[in-house]
């Protein structure tokens, strides 16, 4: 099994110490600063994140799109807070330690700052955006008004004013017809006894008696006017009456164009107190976004402020940063995974061979994995093993 290792860092000591007793009370907040706004920048970037990949993952499982949105907000935030942080610390120690020596020096530092630069221009955006995206999105579209209360009222008034205008109109025709009735019955009459008349003075005129013919004319005459007259007068009756229908139905018209125009006022006016208060609710998101995506700005510029700050604090004290590379121990559960892998590549390796009918070199004849043959027998154990050999893994 290889050995690994591991990096350590290494401050060097300060060789300017005028420069390093000025600044070193506030180094540390400096650093400190820097790193809480880049905690406000990746928890502002992740909001952006998540809510780009549940949208775009909105018609699929609830699980999935809840998996695949913690992978991509972890992996972005990482690149970005991270990875930027290390790149802008690099391309920052290059400039004020004056370390681009060479071509390979300064095509490195310009590939490094490049990606510095895309790093800060994206997690600028993502952070800002993501914030004020996160304050107006919650401001939920108001649902369609619910008119139902007044279209309810609306029906009841409208059938009460159909009944009292049924009502009226019943009036109208019983009196009419009453009218029409009387007139009839006091024309009838009149007629009826200048026909009596009539019949009388011409009886008188059949048999001879000459001065009854002028009585017959007048009676006649009379009995033409009457008609004429119950003609004009139920003519009259009948228009007075076509006027009061059409006054009637003005009336109704008018009390049902009344109900439609108090409806449409009332549902008018509770749309537009809705739409009032999403206006209101719609006002106070934008302004607290704006607000708070100007501090969120302000935080990631401050993170990059404060990298190159700490950085150009210790070129200032002469600090210098030193890697070394150290032996790494191997944790107890890479070896038992590699001493694990080993014993079963071994164990199917030994009866895949048996079965090919392939024999194994002398030097591989060794007793390993799971042989309970030897468990009590003098079987050369991975303890008793030269050191060298368990390092390579060649027995384990």
């Amino acid at each position: 099994m290889k050995k690994q290792v591991k990096l350590t860092v290494k401050e060097t000591t300060a060789t300017n110490r005028d420069f390093y007793n000025l600044f070193r009370p506030i180094a540390p907040s400096i650093d400190v600063i820097g790193k809480a706004a880049q905690v406000v920048s990746a928890l502002t970037e992740a909001i952006t994140i998540w809510f780009i990949t549940q949208s775009e993952m909105a018609n699929t499982s609830k699980t999935v799109s809840i998996v695949v949105s913690i992978l991509a907000t972890l992996l972005v935030v990482a690149v970005l807070e991270l990875g930027g942080r290390k790149f802008l610390q690099v391309a920052t120690r290059a400039i004020v330690w004056k370390r681009l020596k060479n071509a390979w020096y300064k095509t490195l530092f310009v590939i490094v700052t490049l990606i510095t630069i895309g790093m800060g221009i994206i997690s600028f955006r993502l952070s800002t955006n993501g914030i004020h995206h996160a304050f107006v999105s919650n401001v939920t579209v108001p649902n369609l008004f619910d008119d139902s209360a007044y279209k309810k009222e609306y029906k009841e008034n409208i059938k009460e004013i159909k009944t009292r205008f049924d009502g009226e109109l019943t009036l109208l025709k019983e009196r009419h017809q009453e009218s029409v009735t009387s007139m009839t019955a006091q024309f009838d009459a009149r007629i009826n006894a200048a026909q009596i008349k009539l019949e009388d003075y011409d009886y008188r005129d059949k048999k001879g008696m000459s001065w009854a013919k002028s009585h017959v004319e007048k009676y006649r005459n009379k009995i033409g006017t009457i008609n004429t007259d119950k003609t004009a007068t139920l003519a009259s009756l009948k228009e007075d009456y076509n006027q009061k229908v059409d006054a009637w139905q003005n009336r109704k018209n008018k009390a049902l164009e009344t109900e439609e125009a108090v409806l449409a006022a009332n549902v008018a006016k509770a749309e537009k107190v809705i739409g009032k208060k999403h206006q209101f609710k719609s006002k106070n998101a934008e302004f607290w976004g704006v607000l708070f995506s100007y501090f969120v700005g302000f935080s990631v510029v401050l993170a990059f402020i404060c990298i190159v700050t700490v950085e150009v604090y210790r070129r200032g004290a002469g600090i210098e940063i030193e890697y070394d590379e150290e032996e790494k121990d191997d944790s107890i559960l890479g070896l038992f995974w590699y001493g694990l892998t080993k014993r079963l590549d071994n164990f199917f390796r030994t009866r895949a061979e048996r079965f090919a009918k392939v024999s194994r070199t002398s030097g591989s004849n060794r007793s390993i994995g799971f042989n309970h043959s030897s468990a009590f027998g003098t079987a050369q154990t991975e303890s008793n093993l030269p050191r060298a050999e368990y390092e390579n893994g060649t027995n384990f």
